[in-house]
């Protein structure tokens, strides 16, 4: 009956992600299903992968009241997801107001904090509010390494201990939260961390968390435009291989051997990227191109404005990029590649079978 039952969902995806190509297609629009918003460009971390602490932050950031207006707009009804990133958002003294002011305007949305691990305690006090508050919460913290590994890559001395202190405390609250509460660890790979990989993969298997391989972006963003930190060594090639097999995985591969890894981008269809300032932009790699401010107009008529208009036509001739958030909500809206890749892979759905 279960396995029945996985079989019609994943032909109902299917099915929703040919209309979501058909309307791509067609220029209609769709609304989004993933925000990420970037809380603050403020950070604590010196990180050697990202730049954006020398940048100067932005002096009037949207305060709690403005993002529940922004997010009870009608635009962003259908949204399941909000990734809270910086910067470091855990720097802003009201980011426990932020969260809260989310979950009032969608409240069966599910919120991520992404973290440096650099405040821990105020990391712990967002868990507990989140759990008052019947918040789905999930806690993404970054470890490119154990121990020294990671202090020097993040270049700040004793990060590493904080973010072990922070883990032991709050993986313990999984079984009184149960599936309300997600922990995950996210390590950036690059030539700079390859080393570490193995390492990080058994202090996840250890904690019992999930562990997310990022590819390393270059964005205006980041402030790192042109410091390239991942080449095409075969050592690098034989450390995606090991990685469990995922469409994902696959245009890592393609990257690595000069092959195209163009697919149908949805930013700005299913996704899009609200700025600390109010700014809406697509994603990483077009960081700049502002469609519009939602203290200026409405999001839905941001949404619907010929700027946006504009922007999506230069979105559907992007190359491509392995970004952790943008790459996976694309194949998921259009669904036909992750489809192509198990029929090409009989043996994980025989295997997804088994489990049932």
């Amino acid at each position: 009956m279960e396995a029945v039952k996985k079989v019609i969902k994943n032909v109902n995806i299917t099915i929703n992600g040919i209309r979501n190509l058909i309307l791509r297609a067609t220029n209609e629009s769709l609304k989004p299903r993933w925000i990420v918003y970037m809380v603050t460009d403020r950070c604590n971390s010196r990180c050697i992968h990202c730049n954006i602490w020398q940048k100067e932050p932005t002096k009037n950031p949207l305060v709690p009241n403005e993002i529940e207006q922004v997010f009870k707009d009608d635009l962003f009804k259908d949204v399941k997801y909000v990734l809270c990133t910086g910067g470091e958002p855990t720097v802003r003294n009201d980011f426990k107001e932020i969260i809260l002011s989310i979950h009032k305007a969608l409240p069966e949305a599910t919120i991520q904090l992404s973290t440096n691990g650099l405040l821990p305690e105020r990391v712990i006090e967002v868990v507990k509010t989140a759990i008052t508050n019947d918040i789905c919460l999930d806690v993404g913290v970054s470890l490119d390494g154990i121990g020294e590994k990671h202090d020097k890559i993040r270049c700040v001395k004793g990060n590493f201990e904080k973010v072990d202190w922070l883990l032991h405390e709050i993986a313990p609250l999984r079984e009184k939260y149960g599936d309300r509460l997600f922990i995950s660890l996210q390590i950036t790979l690059s030539d700079i961390t390859l080393d570490s990989l193995k390492e990080v993969r058994a202090y996840a298997q250890q904690l019992n968390v999930y562990l997310l391989e990022g590819w390393y972006n270059e964005s205006s963003f980041y402030n790192n435009i042109g410091e390239e930190h991942v080449g095409s060594s075969n050592k690098f090639i034989e450390t995606i291989k090991s990685q469990p097999d995922s469409p994902l995985k696959d245009l890592w591969l393609r990257k690595l051997t000069g092959k195209s890894i163009k697919f149908p981008c949805f930013a700005m269809y299913t996704f899009c990227v609200l700025k600390c300032n109010g700014d809406i932009v697509p994603c990483l790699n077009l960081w700049d191109m502002k469609t519009g401010n939602v203290r200026d107009k409405s999001p839905t008529d941001i949404w619907h404005s010929y700027e946006t208009k504009r922007v999506r036509k230069i979105i559907k001739s992007c190359e491509g990029c392995l970004n952790s958030w943008g790459a996976p909500w694309s194949l998921s809206s259009s669904y036909y590649p992750i489809l192509l890749f198990y029929l090409k892979h009989p043996r994980l759905v025989i295997e997804k079978l088994r489990k049932v």
